[in-house]
């Protein structure tokens, strides 16, 4: 089952201009002062231990990371501040492009094993500023033990938790550096084995949404897996089901506020319909209810995350098996 962890603590801005939405930095000094590391593990170092591939892990922490930097002019995060810890290649020429791109822009890549992906962790977070984003993403595979979520690196082996990466191994350096907001979304499996996975926007609109997301501060984890349950590939959209539901949900899929801001709460909601909706057609299970887990601090879930101008935006195709 393969696992896929991300802590957004982000400014996303959106906006309909010609050809699509536009995600946009604040001229305040939030690109120079955020910072990024994409975590995809495809592939496992021990064979020995049965360890299936994630087929589309990769892809999903590059096409994340795109998405957040080189994909929309000026970026949220600068490509230099960003770390790419992968193991395997990404299977989407598109991605691989991708993957091209943010190297030539100064995005640094290194194996994503476990002392690595823990320094870089605690290195990114430490360079965050107070009004600047740090963005964490896994796409790996994951077990829960006891109340405990696990992330594996290229090197874990499932029958020993130490080798892998704690939930609370990201919740400590989030803490540790003081940084300001967090939004943790999982899109990972949390059973206990761990063997194959089923134009600019308006200048009020963005003052708005500063003022808004620098008087909220806190911790939010969407998960794409209740305790026990699974996470899913897409193989036509070649990403995790959650992850794609996600990156369309900031492209303004999901539905706005009042204020025309996609929320923590309004992203939660689209993608716990998206990802339930996939179940539902593609896994035989008319009745499943809750698909995704959703926890947050204080008043995080009323936190921005994308500023939609046009209104009329609509929400990508729902993925197909």
């Amino acid at each position: 089952m393969r696992h896929g962890f991300c802590i957004v603590v982000a400014l996303l801005l959106c906006a309909d201009v010609g050809a699509g939405v536009t995600l946009t930095g604040e001229k305040s000094g939030d690109p120079d002062q955020s910072a990024a590391i994409f975590v995809g593990v495809k592939d496992f170092i021990v064979k020995s231990d049965d360890i299936a591939p994630v087929p589309y892990a990769v892809d999903d922490a590059v096409d994340l990371a795109f998405a957040f930097t080189l994909d929309r002019q000026p970026p949220l995060i600068e490509p230099k501040r960003v770390v790419l810890a992968l193991s395997g290649v990404p299977i989407k020429s598109q991605s691989r492009q991708k993957l091209a791109a943010l190297k030539a822009a100064g995005a640094t890549v290194v194996l994503a094993e476990r002392t690595v992906i823990l320094q870089l962790l605690d290195r990114q977070a430490a360079s965050v500023g107070r009004n600047g984003v740090l963005i964490v993403t896994f796409a790996t595979h994951g077990i829960n033990v006891g109340r405990q979520q696990y992330m594996l690196a290229a090197g874990s082996t499932q029958k020993d938790v130490r080798s892998m990466i704690a939930g609370a191994d990201v919740e400590e350096a989030i803490t540790r550096n003081e940084v300001p907001r967090a939004l943790v979304l999982i899109d990972a499996c949390r059973e206990q084995v761990v063997r194959g996975r089923a134009g600019a926007p308006d200048p009020r609109s963005m003052a708005r949404l500063l003022g808004v997301l620098k008087g909220i501060e806190g911790t939010v984890v969407i998960s794409a897996a209740s305790a026990g349950g699974y996470a899913y590939d897409d193989n036509v959209r070649r990403n995790g089901v959650f992850t794609a539901a996600v990156l369309d949900a900031l492209q303004c899929g999901a539905a706005k506020d009042f204020h025309g801001f996609v929320t923590v709460e309004k992203l939660y909601d689209y993608v716990e319909r998206r990802v339930s909706k996939w179940i539902k057609e593609h896994k035989g299970d008319p009745g499943a209810r809750k698909a995704t887990q959703f926890n947050c601090e204080g008043r995080t879930r009323k936190m921005p995350l994308a500023i939609c101008v046009n209104h009329t935006a609509s929400a990508s195709a729902s993925p197909r098996e």
